[in-house]
């Protein structure tokens, strides 16, 4: 069975949590256990131009659990995309083989370049990842938990 397929048919913690290489107790525990506050650890790092970004990173586990997340739906759009003839050609965050750098190539000799930087983009308030587990929801019904406030 494809991994989008058996991601479809999930519906409980013990459904997802063999798909991201988790123990189920162990993926409750991180998601909707352990206290919000001890999920982040908050540190500042210098900016170039001066001043301070603040980062928010992951304790091990939940990083981990993200990142398994983040391969598995990669690899659904990879299904997708293949299933549809589909070429996605224009992200370069987040994506696998893709990043500043390849971004960047496909600007170089260009007269002019518009760059942004969206203050707080990433704040755990306003980030979403799909997944809310209860025995009588599907999955994929959009799970806050992976970044709480």
């Amino acid at each position: 069975m494809s991994k989008l397929a058996t991601l479809k048919s999930a519906a409980t913690l013990s459904d997802l949590a063999p798909l991201l290489d988790f123990q189920p107790s162990k993926l409750a525990y991180v998601v909707f256990k352990q206290a919000a506050a001890t999920k982040y650890r908050t540190f500042e790092i210098p900016k170039r131009k001066g001043g301070t970004r603040t980062i928010n990173a992951p304790i091990d586990a939940l990083k981990t659990a993200q990142q398994k997340l983040s391969t598995l739906l990669q690899d659904c759009v990879d299904e997708i995309n293949e299933a549809t003839g589909r070429k996605d050609r224009a992200a370069h965050g987040f994506k696998r083989q893709r990043s500043i750098i390849t971004n960047a190539r496909k600007h170089r000799n260009r007269r002019y370049v518009f760059n942004i930087d969206l203050e707080n983009f990433f704040l755990p308030s306003t980030s979403v990842v799909c997944a809310a587990i209860s025995s009588r929801t599907r999955i994929l019904h959009c799970m806050k938990e992976w970044r709480l406030q």
